[in-house]
């Protein structure tokens, strides 16, 4: 009798996703974790990384010609992971390259895995487990053991370090079940209700990003259902409103104290401000190429050491994604990266506007929000969720469904 390793595929899928989202990390490093995001070295946790990373690794070996057809999609990104790791050469300290370079690697690998072995249904199925799974934990840990789920200032992180972490995941757990709501017909009414319920911890959560991109992504996706455009020029329109828009609910939330006021924030977004402004006098010092991958904010660089005397909050990485690029792997990686991804998110775009197919739909919203998210926090070139569902969506842009593709009503 032949046995199928598939549904242990797919709860190794499940997990892993869970484990990248940083769900869990508490009951490893204490209830006192999340007072500094970024604070989450543990052996325990590195070991679990390099084990998935294998099996990673072994998955995509056994299905090698699928892989190598995948990888040719966008070979940008092969070309982005080069200068990461060769950013060895220049760095003043390769060690922490190295390190941060493999789990780099080990990532994106995983989506590749997760892109090349599922289709666009069975994918939002994955999602919808694991981020469900982290909904409805992150209710348990809140109300049964607060000590876990709610931070010393009130605000729910559920299973995550922090309340960033809970945030950005319900958000896309409210994404993964719109979305189920319309391709899944016989669990509607469950997807909808975990929908509210995803809403529900993010005001908990009182992460105003998160509720924002909701709003925003939720008004994008229905406004796109009822317009449908042929003409390129048309599509770049819509591309181009829809950015001045993000762009204009972010200088918003910069600029606006009574807005501000109501997610506990400052008029400088919490010092990111300032931290940008002085960050771009070390960008100039090496513009072309960066102080390598992850070293900037290394606490052994001297740079960083300066940053952190002058802004005490003690930021762990740029707080926007754009920037962060810049610093690891200078201009030519940014140039490289930004005209390749937003050339991803106008062609998604554009597919969905030509046929109405709710994949591409997926994908377009996805890139959207990673978009807007990297303008205040950074997920470009990490090792965590994020970057990972976005790798998952550009690897399925150019790949044919294996079956009808689902559309939009």
């Amino acid at each position: 009798m032949k046995i199928s390793i598939r549904p242990w595929e797919q709860a190794f899928a499940i997990a892993s996703l869970i484990l990248f989202s940083q769900g869990f990390y508490s009951l490893v490093l204490g209830p006192g974790i999340g007072g500094k995001e970024g604070d989450t070295e543990s052996a325990v946790l590195r070991s679990a990384f390099i084990v998935i990373y294998l099996i990673t690794f072994a998955l995509l070996g056994f299905r090698l010609p699928r892989t190598v057809t995948y990888l040719k999609t966008n070979l940008w990104l092969l070309f982005i992971i080069g200068m990461v790791i060769f950013s060895m050469s220049w760095a003043a300290l390769p060690d922490v390259t190295f390190k941060k370079a493999i789990a780099l690697v080990g990532s994106s690998a995983f989506a590749l895995y997760l892109a090349s072995r599922f289709n666009f249904e069975e994918q939002l199925k994955i999602f919808g487990w694991s981020f469900g799974i982290a909904l409805v934990c992150s209710y348990v840990f809140a109300l049964v053991i607060p000590t876990y789920g709610i931070m010393p200032s009130g605000a729910w992180r559920g299973i995550y370090p922090h309340k960033n972490g809970l945030g950005e995941s319900m958000f896309i757990s409210f994404l993964t079940f719109y979305f189920l709501s319309i391709s899944a017909k016989q669990y509607r009414t469950i997807c909808k209700i975990c929908c509210f319920l995803s809403i529900g911890i993010i005001l908990l959560a009182q992460s105003g990003t998160s509720l924002i991109s909701v709003m925003f992504i939720f008004t994008t996706a229905q406004a796109l259902k009822l317009v449908s455009f042929r003409s390129k020029k048309s599509v770049f329109a819509i591309l181009l409103l829809l950015m001045v828009i993000a762009l204009t609910l972010f200088f918003v939330m910069l600029n606006v104290n009574t807005l501000l006021n109501v997610f506990d924030k400052d008029i400088t977004l919490t010092g990111r401000t300032p931290l940008w402004a002085d960050l771009w006098g070390y960008i100039q010092q090496k513009p072309w190429l960066g102080y390598g991958y992850s070293n900037f904010f290394s606490s052994s660089q001297r740079e960083t050491a300066i940053i952190w005397k002058v802004h005490e909050w003690v930021p762990p990485h740029a707080h926007n994604g754009f920037i962060q690029i810049w610093l690891h792997i200078g201009v030519i990686g940014l140039a490289v990266f930004s005209v390749s991804y937003f050339g991803c998110l106008f062609n998604a775009l554009f597919k969905y506007l030509l046929a109405k197919e709710l994949r591409m739909l997926w994908i377009f919203l996805l890139l959207l929000y990673t978009v807007f998210f990297n303008l205040t926090e950074v997920s470009f070139l990490s090792q965590g969720m994020l970057w990972i569902l976005s790798l998952v969506a550009i690897y399925s842009i150019k790949t044919p469904p294996k079956t009808k593709p689902l559309s939009v009503n």
